[in-house]
């Protein structure tokens, strides 16, 4: 009898122990349907990790400098810009800025955020920095645009160069509507998707200057011919330009800037849209 009730005792333990055994080797059970967000169960060493929350938006990162041995005073401000190179004739050549305020250096150390989709496929781009006094003077600016590639993780570097004289504000630079005045230009006018210029001169047979596709294309007609607001002439090889200008409010799509007039520039049967102004001598 006592054999018997050990081997009975036996028995039981080893199944209990196997039940136990069997439990263990289990999944965890999924969290209830209904369980609130938060209360998942924790994921274990080799759960796969969330996916990155995509923003659209990146950023360079660089540090500007001089070669001075002379440290600002506080309140400096710097100021880098990612400029499109092939529309630095237009309102849309900064595709971002950012302005440190109260910049501690040199080195300045910075960080330009830019959002992707103002980039265009192929786009030439390049970073321009200046440097200014608490009094807004500017101090150091770089003389060059130095080539980048958004989306690439290489930091920049940025030599500044001293202002002639710092200690007197320098001459605004002239707008390009300014300059192309200054040129003897009586109508310019622009556009955008693909960037291009049109520029028309004074007299009875003005010359006619257009750059298309972002300045990869030059039209020139040496003497055009006006007929109250539209010209027409013909390129050094055969092609035909004409130019519409209507007297009506126009704005320009990516800056926003209001014109007071709409140009139609048609070259070889392909048309161009845009807005423009008559330039007063």
């Amino acid at each position: 009898m006592r054999r018997t009730l050990l081997q009975r005792s036996v028995a039981v333990a080893a199944a209990v122990a196997a039940t136990f055994a069997l439990a263990a080797c289990q999944p965890a059970a999924n969290p209830p349907a209904d369980a609130p967000p938060g209360e998942a169960a924790e994921a274990g060493p080799g759960s796969p990790a969330a996916p990155a929350t995509d923003t659209g938006v990146s950023d360079i990162r660089g540090t500007a400098t001089y070669r001075e041995r002379m440290r600002m005073p506080p309140g400096t401000a710097l100021t880098v810009q990612l400029i499109d190179t092939r529309l630095a004739d237009t309102p849309a050549a900064v595709v971002a800025e950012r302005r440190l305020d109260d910049a501690s250096g040199p080195p300045y150390a910075f960080v330009l955020p830019f959002d992707p989709a103002k980039l265009r496929p192929g786009g030439d781009y390049g970073l321009h920095a200046s440097l200014r006094a608490p009094d807004g003077r500017l101090a150091f600016v770089t003389d060059t645009r130095v080539a980048v590639t958004p989306g690439s993780a290489a930091p920049v570097e940025l030599l500044l160069r001293r202002v002639a004289s710092s200690d007197a504000a320098p001459a605004a630079r002239p707008s390009p509507w300014d300059a192309a005045r200054a040129r003897g230009v009586a109508f310019r006018g622009i556009g955008q998707e693909p960037g291009w210029l049109v520029e028309v001169g004074r007299g009875d047979a003005p010359s006619l200057h257009a750059e298309l596709d972002y300045g990869e294309r030059i039209v020139d007609v040496a003497r055009a011919t006006p007929q109250g607001d539209r010209y027409t002439g013909r390129t050094a090889d055969g092609m035909d330009v004409a130019l519409l200008i209507e007297r009506t409010a126009c704005s320009d799509g990516i800056s926003g800037e209001a014109f007071p007039a709409t140009a139609t520039l048609t070259v070889g049967g392909r048309q161009y849209r845009g807005c423009g102004r008559f330039l007063d001598p």
